[in-house]
């Protein structure tokens, strides 16, 4: 669950607070206006960060930061938005177009150098259905009920394809180009004309692929090296793996933010935030920013995520940031100082791996349990379709209050819940299957079906009205005389040993091993549930249509 830890107000984490208490949205574009330098300080942002500021605000709400922008900065943000995996959607890049011409000509003309000249080809391809080059003596088709542009050279005639807005658009942008550059125009004609839509396409992707690889959206394939098990024995401080400051974090990096959606999962991360906290060094911990968007955008790449998808954003740096803060209480052993020394020197991906590993083990056990856990009842339910998602999740119902729904694993204090209700189930499950109890073959019972544990409460019931241990239905005459052994509503202390006897050497004919306080804490629950049903039970009138928790003997009701 997440929860903000008392930290260190001068430490490293200070500045990320600091990003957080500071104005958001609209109000943050409004402080960035307002700058001594605007143009300085729009420039200053990372291309992540712009973009998530865009997608906030709407890009009618941002556009004096998309006219301050670089085009670098722009060309960025495109990558973002536009694909589709490999495929680009040209049509979201009209706003941005639109936006630009806003801003003059020579804004455009800016950007429009900026971009990859096969995207710049493919954008007027896209939006043409065929090119006339009028200096070789081609014609225009004069049969054509679509629009055409000539232009201002009289070099070229396009004839132009789309909805009037998008042709309105298209005119704008040939318009502005021959203003600010005419042999650019020129040679975006050129290459619209001359190459095919396949060959631009791939050759767009490459380009976008490599600047994204620095981001760390690689390719999926290369993005699941973060889900290889590793042991926590392979990890260790001072290791030298330490991630390098890459090209992710542009310009003056002291003046470079995480995007908020990254930032708040960081702070709010307990184990992880508290390490942070004693680096020290604001050099590290702007190293680690880098490294952790990359950690972040990589698992967006292995879910196959579009990038500029802000939600997918959120919910990675919330898996990425939970993961890692795991990954690192467990190579630390939770000791503080080594985790700090662990994030100096050990490289954020290989923490996540730990992290993983962790969760990917409790997974496994519950890969294994779950066919046989199909009358497990609550939070089992839960806690087993958590685990057995395509990727690990704690289930919330274990945070208490009953809360529905998953999170990523945290701290070594979720893991441990979890691996308590998993040995757990495997004892409830041993205890059942000693006493013959086919938990596969309930699958195929139809509804309503016993609880799992109502066959050794059955079993118990049998031992304290005096029976041997077996969990066939219970007779009216033996659920009396188990009713008959209470005390003021309470087992004596002699029935619940016998039952705790009785439970203990079935396991051990059966050649199970059971930590004995494990098994007592169990066979005492199960005690404590039939005392309650035992005391509400009404002797002189027994009907099994209303007594849940055991198995009875269907029949009329008799005194």
């Amino acid at each position: 669950m997440l929860s903000v830890p008392a930290v260190n107000e001068a430490g490293p984490l200070a500045r990320l607070r600091a990003q957080l208490a500071g104005p958001r949205g609209a109000r943050r574009v409004d402080a960035l206006l307002s700058a001594p330098d605007p143009a300085a300080a729009v420039a200053g942002l990372s291309v992540t960060e712009l973009y998530e500021l865009v997608n906030e605000v709407g890009l009618d709400d941002a556009a004096e930061l998309v006219h301050l922008a670089t085009p670098e900065q722009v060309r960025g943000c495109l990558d973002l938005e536009l694909w589709d995996r490999d495929q680009p959607r040209m049509e979201l890049a009209r706003p941005w177009l639109a936006s630009l011409i806003d801003a003059g000509f020579e804004k455009l003309g800016q950007v429009w150098a900026g971009l990859d000249a096969e995207w710049r080809a493919l954008f007027i391809k896209r939006h043409c259905r065929r090119i006339w080059d009028l200096t070789l003596g081609e014609e225009p088709d004069d049969t054509t009920d679509l629009p055409m542009y000539f232009t201002t050279d009289r070099f070229f005639t396009l004839e132009l394809s789309g909805d009037e807005d998008t042709v309105r658009l298209l005119r704008q942008v040939l318009d502005d180009l021959y203003r600010a550059d005419a042999d650019l125009a020129r040679h975006t004609i050129m290459a619209a004309r001359s190459e095919s839509v396949t060959e631009l396409e791939e050759e767009c992707f490459r380009w976008r692929a490599g600047r994204l690889a620095d981001l760390g959206y690689v390719d999926y394939y290369e993005a699941l090296e973060l889900f290889r098990p590793l042991e926590a024995d392979a990890v260790r401080a001072g290791e030298g793996t330490e991630d390098r400051l890459g090209p992710i974090l542009d310009g003056d990096a002291t003046s470079v933010n995480l995007p908020i959606a990254v930032a708040e999962h960081v702070v709010a991360r307990s184990f992880l935030a508290r390490a942070w906290d004693r680096l020290g060094d604001d050099a590290e911990e702007i190293r680690l920013e880098s490294a952790l968007l990359v950690v972040v955008n990589k698992l967006l790449a292995a879910a196959r995520t579009r990038p500029g998808d802000h939600a997918s954003l959120r919910a990675g740096a919330d898996y990425a940031t939970a993961t890692i803060s795991l990954g690192l209480e467990v190579v630390s052993r939770g000791d503080l100082d080594r985790a700090a020394e662990v994030l100096r020197t050990v490289a954020l991906g290989r923490i996540f791996r730990v992290g993983y590993t962790v969760g990917a083990k409790l997974a496994r056990l519950a890969h294994g349990l779950a066919p046989r856990a199909i009358t497990a009842g609550e939070p089992v339910t839960s806690v087993l379709d958590a685990l057995t998602q395509p990727r690990p999740w704690f289930a919330r119902v274990l945070d208490g209050e009953g809360r529905p729904g998953l999170r990523p694993f945290e701290s070594q204090a979720d893991v441990r819940k979890v691996a308590e209700l998993l040995a757990v189930l495997t004892l409830r499950f041993a205890v059942a299957e000693s006493l013959g109890v086919d938990l596969l073959g309930l699958r195929s019972v139809p509804e309503p079906r016993p609880e799992l544990d109502d066959h050794a409460r059955t079993a118990i019931a049998r031992v304290i009205a005096g029976g041997e241990l077996a969990a066939h239905a219970l007779g009216h005459d033996e659920l009396r005389a188990a009713r008959a052994q209470l005390e003021r509503g309470r087992l004596p202390a002699t029935a619940r040993d016998r039952a705790q006897r009785a439970v203990l050497e079935r396991l051990t004919g059966a050649r199970i091993q059971a930590g004995g306080g494990q098994l007592r804490e169990l066979v005492d629950e199960w005690l404590g549930t039939l005392e309650e049903l035992l005391d509400a039970l009404d002797p002189a009138r027994i009907d099994a249509r209303f007594i849940t928790g055991v198995l009875v003997e269907t029949g009329a009701a008799r005194a």
